[in-house]
């Protein structure tokens, strides 16, 4: 009570009463609380929605179809209509002219047997069942001037990969290069190189993969072929990374044709002086071929092996015939001729008439177990020129005419072997190969000296009888 009279009394003195006072002091307090509960809290300002209006009977909104305004754009002539445009004939058959490419490969339609390409996996980006045989008509000359008058049937085949893998397109391993295309596959090589690091960098393997086969592709072009076992290496090991069958058989199908290569390299001295040793239309390669290394081809064996076992029909028939070539050039015949039938039973399976004229010219001009059976080579190779025929094939079956006019002069026949030459003579000519042409013409002129000699000799004969 005593705060409470002293406030009473101050008051007094001021001449206000202590009620009004004890109000006052109160004031604030019950001001702050009031304006708390009693005031209205401001709302933020409404959004304008709009005011509704009557639309048109053609209104469509804000979308528009895409077809409308295409077709706005063929109408004023903007854009050409695609199903009203005309394919050009000659971009058609300079696409038909592409090569596919590797087992290509190793193995990319109907000359490719093998299944679709995302059916089993992919190939690092690559799909070795995409893949188909390369061409087997007989290549441009070697370097240095030397005619290569070897059967292509005689050569590793590669397996290449379709147009549409973006992967370089392979050329022939006896073609060279011009100098504007081998400029531009250095650069190209450098920077694969490049991409390849940046893909190991950012671990993205198949890129990294692809990469490493197209490397591997261009330094083929280029002849640089141990440089591109070790880009198959890096091909081999990442597919093996990833669990990639098919990209693990490209990978062993292009290390054992890189190792055939370098295994039957042959010096242009040898080939030169060599024309004695193929007078019979073949390259049949000696066991001391001072050119073959025995080291290199037992690799490119064992690696078609692989191959063959990570593979499917087709490629277990490049398989066989690439390994039928590198017993041959070991000198092991037998092997040679089990592994060429091999491939042919495959091809007979497959009902390739180019995986036959493989298979048969094989085992016709190649060194096998019928080196001693002329009657069984002439039946193979009057067989491998049918197959030519039918195939369009003109350089291999001017080869095949040569070499059956060789067996029938070596037997005596000199009338059909002078037939035989003369039809190669024509078919050579009929694709301009001038090379073939003077060779077969010098052989029908020794065959028709041959024929003649023939005729004088026994016609002294019989005059030196009637004399007697």
């Amino acid at each position: 009570m005593a705060p409470v009279a002293a406030n009473s009394s101050s008051a007094r003195r001021q001449g206000q009463p202590a009620s009004a006072s004890a109000s006052c002091a109160a004031t604030p307090r019950a001001s702050s609380s009031s304006v708390a509960i009693g005031a209205v809290p401001r709302l933020p300002p409404e959004k304008t929605l709009g005011e509704f209006r009557e639309l048109g009977l053609n209104y469509e909104g804000s979308y528009r179809p895409a077809r409308m305004s295409l077709r706005r754009a063929l109408d004023s002539g903007q854009m050409r209509n695609p199903l009203q445009m005309q394919q050009s004939s000659a971009a058609s058959s300079a696409r038909s002219r592409r090569p596919s490419s590797a087992c290509s490969s190793s193995s990319r339609p109907a000359s490719r047997p093998h299944s679709a390409a995302r059916s089993r996996g992919t190939t690092c980006g690559l799909s070795l069942a995409a893949g188909k045989l390369a061409r087997t008509e007989m290549s441009v000359p070697l370097t240095g001037g030397i005619p290569n008058d070897e059967p292509a049937v005689l050569r590793p085949q590669r397996i290449e990969l379709p147009a549409y893998l973006n992967t370089p397109s392979r050329r022939s391993d006896d073609s060279v290069l011009p100098p504007d295309e081998r400029t531009t596959a250095l650069g190209r090589i450098q920077d694969l190189e490049l991409l390849t690091f940046a893909c190991k960098r950012a671990m993205k393997l198949r890129e990294e993969g692809r990469a490493h086969f197209s490397l591997g592709v261009l330094r083929d072009n280029l002849g640089q072929y141990r440089k591109a076992i070790e880009s198959y290496n890096q091909f081999l090991r990442i597919c093996k990374e990833c669990n990639d069958s098919q990209g693990c058989a490209l990978a062993y199908h292009c290390l054992a044709v890189n190792f055939q290569l370098l295994g039957g390299e042959r010096d242009s001295v040898t080939s030169a002086s060599g024309s004695d040793a193929k007078s019979d239309g073949g390259a049949k390669v000696s066991k001391h071929d001072p050119g073959v290394k025995p080291e290199m081809l037992r690799k490119a064996i064992f690696f078609h092996n692989k191959h063959r076992e990570s593979s499917d029909t087709i490629g277990k028939f490049v398989a066989h015939l690439n390994m039928g070539l590198a017993y041959a050039d070991l000198g092991e015949k037998e092997a040679s001729t089990v592994n060429h039938q091999y491939a042919l039973r495959y091809a007979l399976q497959l009902r390739s008439l180019e995986g036959q004229s493989l298979a048969i010219g094989s085992l016709g001009f190649g060194a096998g177990l019928y080196d001693n059976d002329p009657a069984k080579v002439r039946t193979l190779i009057e067989r491998y020129v049918e197959l030519c025929d039918t195939l369009k094939q003109p350089r291999n079956q001017t080869a095949a005419l040569k070499k059956l006019g060789v067996l029938a002069s070596q037997q005596g026949q000199n009338q059909e072997s002078i037939h035989y030459f003369q039809k190669a003579i024509d078919c050579a000519r009929s694709h301009g190969d001038n090379e073939a042409e003077k060779d077969c013409s010098v052989r029908l002129g020794i065959a028709a000296g041959q024929a003649k000699m023939a005729e004088h000799l026994s016609g002294i004969l019989q005059r030196s009888v009637l004399q007697d």
